[in-house]
């Protein structure tokens, strides 16, 4: 069974779509944690690669020794020098076993959220004090600091060399394109419930306390908000998503490694991509990531034959592109594609209802009843020639 190709001017729409779908749904989600974070809450996140690179290095290391453990496979006392052996081997296991590959995802994705929202803590005691200049800094330092960390520590992901990860897709290697589609199925499912969070948070009295905290802390304070707390804990929960992302693009790639989490795609890229759609507006975002991976993937494909009409080398194109869409949304519509808009915090049907008429009934029906002129007060105001008279 194959997914079936459609050649138009040498591009296949089929592939083109699942790629331009899967590379949506993980900036989509990253974006919206971001959203959460800077656009509702005020928070200068700078550091996101540190968060998603956390859950994929943890959900790679873990679940392939976890995987050795559960089919008894012989690792001769060093997991990372024999991992080319092991993973063969365990890809074999899992070729056959759908429901433990399952297992072994939905395992690898709750760690990443364990160590993500770990790491959001840790980030959050020195960063949540601090002002919005140095509490970007500081992010972002901590996320370098991190990577060199992944980097130089050989036994956790093999150090800048990197490891394989089991393949929890091996089962749906039954046809090509098939274990895209698995793979497009499982984040469209992430994507989604990520949204529908971000949604609900947005349109509850959470929403407008965080709003009040990025507007005015001072103020949300006087009024008992802890805001310190509530931006601890946006943290923690944006953080441990961004695991959760992190844990899914390992097991797509099924491979981890220190330079394959760069600031440039996983913190800068969702900026762009907030900016561009409307920060505090997730519709707005959610448009913002399908123009971003739109143009993106219409680059990917066409680059390499602009190369003889542009001066300069093809692979700087994305950054010239997108540096100038930032520079022009910021210049002409600097609050985005869609600007942030107040939230109805009930649904639409909900409010209209509440905005119907009053319907008729019998006492509505009765006319108020006019007062007869010989009802009226015969007392005149005296006129100003009796007053004069006086």
């Amino acid at each position: 069974m194959n997914v079936p190709a459609l050649p138009i001017f040498g591009i296949d729409i089929v592939a083109f779509s699942i790629s331009l779908a899967t590379a949506f749904a993980l900036f989509l989600a990253v974006s919206l944690t971001l959203n959460i974070e800077a656009g509702y809450t005020g928070i200068p996140n700078f550091g996101k690669v540190m968060f998603v690179a956390g859950g994929a290095a943890l959900a790679g290391s873990v679940s392939g020794r976890l995987a050795t453990l559960i089919l008894a496979i012989n690792t001769n006392g060093d997991y990372n020098t024999h991992i080319a052996q092991i993973i063969t081997k365990i890809n074999t296991g899992l070729s056959n076993n759908p429901i433990l590959s399952i297992e072994l995802l939905l395992t690898g994705v709750a760690l990443a959220a364990g160590i993500g929202g770990g790491l959001g803590l840790l980030a959050s005691y020195p960063a949540i004090r601090l002002r919005e200049d140095y509490l970007g800094m500081l992010l972002l330092a901590s996320a370098q600091l991190f990577q060199i960390f992944l980097g130089g520590y050989q036994p956790f992901i093999g150090g800048t060399q990197g490891i394989e990860v089991p393949d929890v897709f091996q089962w749906a290697e039954i046809g090509t394109g098939v274990r895209d589609v698995a793979v497009l199925g499982v984040l469209a499912i992430f994507v989604v419930l990520v949204y529908i969070y971000a949604e609900r948070m947005a349109r509850s009295p959470l929403g407008r306390t965080l709003r009040a905290v990025r507007d005015n802390e001072h103020a949300a304070r006087a009024l008992g908000k802890n805001d310190v707390a509530i931006r601890r804990n946006v943290i923690v929960i944006a953080s441990a998503i961004c695991g959760m992302a992190g844990a899914l693009i390992t097991f797509w790639v099924s491979s981890v490694g220190p330079d394959t989490w760069t600031r440039v795609t996983w913190t800068f890229w969702p900026w762009v991509i907030v900016i561009l759609g409307g920060a505090a507006n997730n519709a707005g975002v959610a448009l913002g990531a399908l123009v971003f991976t739109f143009i993106m993937e219409i680059i990917g494909q066409v680059k390499f034959s602009l190369q003889s009409y542009i001066p300069f080398d093809v692979n700087w194109l994305y950054y010239l592109v997108f540096a100038a869409m930032l520079l022009v949304t910021l210049a002409l519509r600097p609050g985005g594609i869609l600007p942030e808009k107040s939230s109805t915090t009930l649904p639409r049907y909900s409010v209209a209802k509440i905005m119907q008429p009053w319907p008729v009934s019998g006492w509505d029906k009765v006319q108020p009843v006019s007062r007869p002129a010989s009802a009226e007060s015969t007392v005149k105001p005296q006129s100003d020639s009796h007053h004069d008279s006086g």
